[in-house]
């Protein structure tokens, strides 16, 4: 897990700090202003990160295209305003920029606009994305610049980031993410969520199912290799890559054929096999290591699902 912090007031510095989280760049502070009040925590585990990052005044950030990851700005206060791949985007909290990595930017922050970034590696997209279609895809994915984070999904998505922000600012050996297993499963999501929540060049490709001559037989196998394989790292993008059909054909095959999701069951089959442990745990096992070893990170989502299922929380079956 990578961490930097950084405060200075001295823009050579701001700009060569931040250059090295992100990537070269000109930084010019705006008419009037001679100093900068850089603040910057920078947290990073595989191929995922947030970067809380402060300015403290009004300057005009100049990247070239990034290349090798995309970064999703949201504002916490202030606003922005973002031209990139030939749009411009007046970023606030309501509405945050999206950068993808094949054009330059040209980015005008106000002063007290202290922003939340969110960092992800062009290859970790790639990746989710073919998990998510069941195939690769030759075109690069170019999301919409502008993200509206007043919707539901949106909002799902940052939340997920919120907790990822607090799990890498934990001290050494006390994250969950020190885990990778745990690690990985939680950047698949937020990538995917990402890819799911907000437009881009591929949406159309994962909003619209592909017809399945047997849908009654794709459910049984990835029943089966839910129930296989549902203590490993497995995503519901894994499982429709392994039986080569997208994400949202599987999907539809599921609500036809068990009024369910295949997330719903893979989460089904983790509780199972949660509560079995639980029931059969020696003296000193801990609800917190079994949820862990289930693929549940939020602990306090793990007991209410826990208790909607079983009745009881889990450490009242631990007790027994």
């Amino acid at each position: 897990m990578d961490a930097v912090t950084v405060r200075t007031d001295d823009v050579d510095r701001a700009r060569a700090e931040v250059g090295r989280v992100f990537c070269p760049h000109r930084l010019i502070p705006q008419a009037g202003v001679r100093s900068v009040q850089l603040r910057m925590a920078a947290r990073r585990v595989g191929g995922v990160g947030v970067i809380d990052l402060d300015y403290g005044q009004a300057v005009r950030i100049q990247p070239p295209a990034l290349d090798t990851f995309y970064l999703v700005q949201i504002p916490r206060a202030g606003s922005t305003v973002v031209r990139h791949a030939g749009h411009t985007v007046t970023s606030t909290p309501g509405v945050a920029s999206v950068l993808s990595p094949y054009d330059p930017s040209d980015m005008h922050w106000s002063g007290g606009s202290p922003h939340r970034i969110f960092y992800a590696d062009r290859r970790a997209v790639d990746r989710e994305l073919a998990r998510l279609l069941g195939r690769p895809v030759d075109d690069p994915v170019r999301f919409d610049v502008g993200m509206v984070m007043t919707t539901s999904t949106a909002q799902a998505w940052a939340r997920g980031v919120a907790f990822l922000a607090d799990e890498l600012s934990q001290p050494a050996d006390a994250s969950l993410f020190d885990h990778p297993q745990v690690a990985a499963r939680f950047e698949q999501g937020l990538i995917g969520q990402l890819l799911l929540a907000h437009r881009h060049t591929h949406s159309d490709l994962l909003a619209e199912p592909d017809h399945h001559p047997n849908p009654g037989r794709l459910v049984r196998r990835a029943c089966a290799l839910i129930s296989d394989h549902h203590d490993e790292a497995l995503t519901v993008g894994d499982v429709a890559q392994a039986l080569r059909v997208s994400v949202r054909t599987l999907q539809d095959c599921f609500r036809r054929e068990l009024r369910t999701t295949p997330t719903a069951y893979l989460r089904a089959c983790r509780l199972d096999a949660a509560h079995r442990m639980l029931r059969a745990a020696e003296p000193g096992a801990s609800v917190t290591t079994v949820a862990l070893q289930h693929g549940f990170v939020h602990l306090g989502r793990f007991a209410t699902e826990y208790r909607t299922r079983f009745g009881e929380s889990p450490s009242a079956t631990l007790r027994r």
